[in-house]
């Protein structure tokens, strides 16, 4: 029999046309039979919606009333829109406010969490991150009875995560996962793949990998002396990694880039970067 305050947490990939190698995104249902919520709503295609019933069906989960969006990226936001007729109430980061609207027109309602608060399911409490890096509003919900961190694509289970302009900043991105670090996790909940079991040395490798990634992007300008992040990141990634990413690992580079200008390591004269000094 169970506990009155006890929710289930239910990992549900959706399919979606994401980045490779990941061919779904993660939604989460989060409740029970009589109040749910669902964390992040997919891509705006028909299998989001059939999906995510069969698993409310199949879990015994009440419909949920309210959607809370990590960030507004094509396959975590706009799936909203093939649930229209929930009447969920859609929440995202303030400063993520003008992105997700974007995602999700014609739909133009939404409320608002930042970091700090809290969010009730039936007698359960979800407490809200507010987690820049890859977006700027970006969103992470953990669950401190379960010990459980929803991490979005702050965390991948694959790999890692692109971080990079418009609208993500390697400072931010690296703090979020040093404050990550900090909290008491068992299991994260990835924006792509399955559950993370060891959270520590997870978040460990993702850092380790991107001030790795910092201090070769040093070398290759002292080496060099002057390089685009084009050319950058061919010589970063030539032949290891897909090429319908060559995109978000540019932007990726260039976001070390701007973190290393910020720092007074690098300078930018045109398009050629170099070492400072």
């Amino acid at each position: 029999m169970q506990k009155k305050n006890e929710f289930k947490i239910i990992r549900v990939p959706v399919p979606s046309p994401t980045l490779y190698p990941h061919t779904n995104t993660n939604c989460y249902l989060i409740g029970n039979e009589h109040e749910a919520i669902l964390v992040d709503a997919g891509y705006n295609q028909p299998e989001t919606r059939i999906v995510l019933e069969k698993t409310i069906s199949d879990h015994n989960l009440a419909v949920p009333k309210s959607i809370i969006l990590t960030h507004a990226h094509p396959d975590h936001a706009p799936g909203v829109l093939q649930l229209q007729d929930w009447s969920p109430t859609v929440y995202c980061h303030p400063a993520e406010k003008e992105t997700t609207l974007a995602a999700i027109s014609p739909w133009n309602n939404l409320s608002f969490l930042n970091d700090g608060d809290t969010f009730k399911v039936g007698d359960g409490e979800i407490q809200i991150i507010h987690a820049p890096g890859h977006t700027s509003g970006h969103l992470n919900l953990y669950i401190p009875t379960e010990q459980i961190l929803l991490a979005g694509d702050n965390i991948v289970a694959e790999g890692t995560s692109w971080i990079g302009p418009p609208d993500g900043d390697m400072i931010d991105y690296l703090n979020t996962l040093n404050r990550l670090m900090g909290l008491k996790i068992k299991k994260i909940g990835p924006g792509h793949g399955g559950w993370v079991l060891k959270p520590y040395q997870h978040i460990e490798f993702v850092l380790n990998r991107r001030l790795e990634r910092e201090k070769q992007i040093k070398e290759l300008l002292h080496e060099h002396e002057q390089l685009t992040s084009i050319s950058l990141t061919k010589l970063i990634y030539d032949r290891y990694i897909h090429p319908s990413i060559f995109e978000v690992a540019r932007r990726t580079t260039e976001a070390h880039l701007i973190k290393l200008i910020k720092e007074g390591s690098v300078s930018l004269q045109g398009t050629l970067y170099s070492i400072q000094g």
